[in-house]
């Protein structure tokens, strides 16, 4: 069975903690090599809605596109997400890349076009695959965020939610001189 890498954005602007967190634990029950960026919060477009936590995961699955896309609709469904424009959203899981597919593959576009308009969704991703390139594009994901930086401003949500959302750890400099590198608690490794 052929597994297909997948990116995903996530997004909750409504009981944002408790939607995500059981939307990362429904995703990584049924996908491989599961990982995740760290949360961020970001208002909402228009500003005049609640803020949003997002994040983007990195997975493998053997499900085919149009398989996926109903299973992630099913996901969104169960969170109370309907088809149209809500002003205050649970659960929004979108499919950001499937293998290399671009274009309009079974009624889905990929790459989707927000990778390189959006913050909330260039900056967790090129954290995930800094060196991947979209398809078509000449340069990497992290040097798509350096030229671009689309807003809106990003700020880091704690998360497991309620942690501490830095943990200091020694690093030696030469010399034995010691310097506290800070980084997302999410992103450290045991």
């Amino acid at each position: 069975m052929k597994h297909h890498q997948i990116y995903l954005g996530l997004g909750s602007n409504v009981e944002r903690e408790t939607h995500i967190e059981i939307a990362l634990k429904m995703l990584e029950e049924h996908l491989e090599n599961f990982r995740c960026s760290p949360v961020y919060e970001s208002i909402s477009l228009d500003g005049d809605h609640p803020p949003f936590y997002n994040l983007v995961v990195s997975a493998t699955t053997d499900l085919d596109l149009p398989k996926l896309v109903a299973w992630l609709k099913g996901i969104e469904h169960l969170h109370g997400r309907r088809s149209g424009m809500q002003r205050l959203i649970a659960l929004d899981i979108d499919l950001l890349l499937f293998d290399g597919l671009t274009g309009d593959v079974d009624g889905i576009q990929l790459p989707r076009a927000e990778i390189l308009t959006r913050s909330f969704v260039l900056y967790p991703l090129q954290l995930l695959a800094p060196k991947l390139n979209l398809p078509g594009c000449e340069v990497s994901l992290a040097e798509l965020w350096l030229k671009l930086q689309p807003g809106p401003e990003l700020m880091p949500v704690r998360y497991p939610f309620g942690s501490p959302p830095f943990q200091l750890i020694g690093s030696s400099l030469s010399g034995g001189q010691r310097k506290a590198i800070q980084r997302p608690a999410n992103q450290l490794t045991s």
